[in-house]
């Protein structure tokens, strides 16, 4: 006699806030039912590599206890002292518990969840500028965690680093107030890339020569200390004695914490990252510390096996890429591109209809907004281009399938040398813009019409020359007949912001600093 059927029941996985360039953070709930954000340490292939040089071993909040029961430490001592430092303009995300993730093989970190939001960016319905208000914020901060002997900290509160600006959201607390909360206090990188060059000379490298090492979070626990005991009857009056005396407790801890890890010696702290991954086994770890010549050679195996798996995952994902491609699809939609005007626009349409999703998504913008502004499309008399502007959206593909797939092989073949490779690498992407705006030119001279000139120029130039239509239609408009123009220029310069390297990033200041530029060519 069978019983009754057995419900097979899956646990749904906690869904993925963001991946940073060292953690990953997942919306979690812990043993006392608190959301949490769960912060899994971990590193890509080029943060691990800067890791190495200068820390010895990839990410220590990773692989170290103590590293990481030294950073919810930092976050229990600066909690209480963020709120009384900016009198409760700023608050720190509360740090709660740490514990192993086998899944990932290191070490996590489950902190409070932040119900926030980024500074909001620039579009046509939104000119705010929530960014001034959390720099100053910032600002105070770091002045109070150099005083405080926080050196470490100053490169996540932003001190040069415009990355920091992400470690940030904007909260609507219970009472109706808005206010920032630090949700971010543990670094990726030792602090030695600012953009800010003057603050390199000026802090970090005589930080790192005091330190002699690179800063990474480092607490100056001394300085600290007597910090305290000269702020102990303000901080009495403002946090009270239970809090206090916790600051202190939390303090001894943090100097036993950070001592322990700090001291390992630089073969050692490579090696227990590999044993903490598993990659070595407790027997081998003790040859390898008896031996350095032999870790190290090992250590190069390893990079040199893995940098060419990669290359060969690439080139295997370009060949599946060629061999998949809907090759009667693309050449009909070819086709179509040459001859309709409808096509070229309805591409330009969808493509603008992709990047409203994508900031809603990003909560840069309310559904409202982003109707209003789809609601603008096709209705704006300088829309007349955003034709021309498919055609530059269309006009990449191709040029890009010559620049990295025909021009290589014509190099490997020897019909072009390399620089030859190199200029249509860099000026590709102009040539085929301009050859097209320049017909549309002749077109519109021999009509009696407008000539495109600012989409001429604008085209000359790599990765901005994709905004030439964009640009010309602000030119052209008159009024507020430019909306969904605006902004495209609002989104491609903020695209260009989050794609310069090591400062780049959703949500830095380089994306801020970025998206505000079409401000400025309008003023002009």
């Amino acid at each position: 006699m069978s019983g009754p059927p057995i419900l097979e029941t899956t646990i749904a996985p906690d869904p993925l806030l963001g991946a940073g360039r060292a953690a990953i953070v997942f919306r979690s709930t812990d043993a006392e039912g608190r959301v949490t954000a769960r912060k899994v340490f971990t590193s890509g292939a080029l943060t691990r590599l800067v890791q190495y040089l200068f820390l010895g071993a990839p990410n220590p909040y990773a692989w170290c206890e103590h590293a990481v029961q030294a950073a919810i430490l930092r976050r229990r001592i600066l909690a209480p002292l963020v709120a009384h430092w900016s009198g409760g303009g700023m608050r720190v995300a509360a740090g709660w518990s740490v514990d192993w993730n086998e899944e990932h093989r290191a070490w996590q970190l489950h902190t409070e969840f932040v119900e926030g939001r980024p500074p909001a960016l620039h579009h046509p319905d939104r000119q705010v500028d929530e960014v001034d208000d959390l720099r100053a914020e910032m600002r105070r901060l770091v002045v109070h965690l150099r005083a405080a002997g926080f050196d470490g900290q100053v490169w996540q509160a932003g001190l040069g680093n415009p990355v920091a600006l992400a470690n940030f959201l904007l909260e609507e607390r219970p009472d109706g107030t808005r206010g920032w909360a630090w949700i971010d206090l543990e670094s990726g990188v030792p602090a030695l890339f600012p953009a800010h060059v003057p603050s390199l000379w000026r802090f970090y490298l005589p930080r790192a020569w005091r330190y002699r090492r690179p800063l990474f979070d480092d607490v100056d626990v001394e300085r600290l200390t007597a910090w305290l005991a000269v702020s102990r009857a303000p901080l009495y009056d403002a946090l009270g004695s239970a809090t206090l005396e916790g600051i202190e407790r939390d303090v001894a801890a943090l100097e036993y914490h950070q001592s322990a890890w700090r001291r390992m010696r630089r073969l050692e702290r490579s090696v227990r990252s590999q044993l903490a991954k598993g990659k070595i086994t407790n027997e081998r770890a003790d040859v390898y510390r008896r031996s350095p010549v032999r870790w190290y050679a090992h250590e190069a195996w390893r990079a040199t096996r893995g940098i060419t798996r990669r290359v060969a995952h690439k080139f295997v994902r370009i060949g599946r890429m060629l061999r998949d491609a809907p090759w009667r699809k693309l050449a009909h939609g070819f086709v179509q591109f040459l001859t309709s005007h409808a096509y070229r626009t309805a591409l330009a349409e969808r493509f603008v209809d992709s990047r409203l999703r994508l900031w809603t998504q990003r909560g840069q913008l309310n559904q409202s907004e982003a109707d209003h502004l789809r609601s603008k499309l096709g209705h704006e008399e300088s829309s007349t281009y955003l034709s021309d502007f498919g055609v530059h959206l269309s006009i990449k593909p191709f040029v890009k399938s010559i620049e990295y797939l025909l021009c290589p092989a014509l190099f490997a073949a020897g019909v072009i040398d390399a620089w030859t490779l190199s200029l249509i690498w860099i000026s590709g992407g102009s040539v085929g813009r301009t050859l097209y705006t320049g017909g549309r030119m002749i077109q519109n001279l021999m009509l009696g019409r407008e000539l495109p000139w600012t989409a001429l120029w604008v085209g000359l130039f790599p990765v901005i020359g994709t905004l030439a239509f964009p640009l010309q239609i602000v030119r052209s408009s008159r009024g507020d007949e430019d909306t969904i123009a605006r902004f495209l220029l609002y989104d491609g310069f903020s695209v260009m912001g989050r794609r310069i390297p090591i400062w780049g990033g959703p949500n830095t200041l380089t994306e801020h600093w970025a998206n505000h530029l079409p401000d400025r060519l309008r003023r002009s």
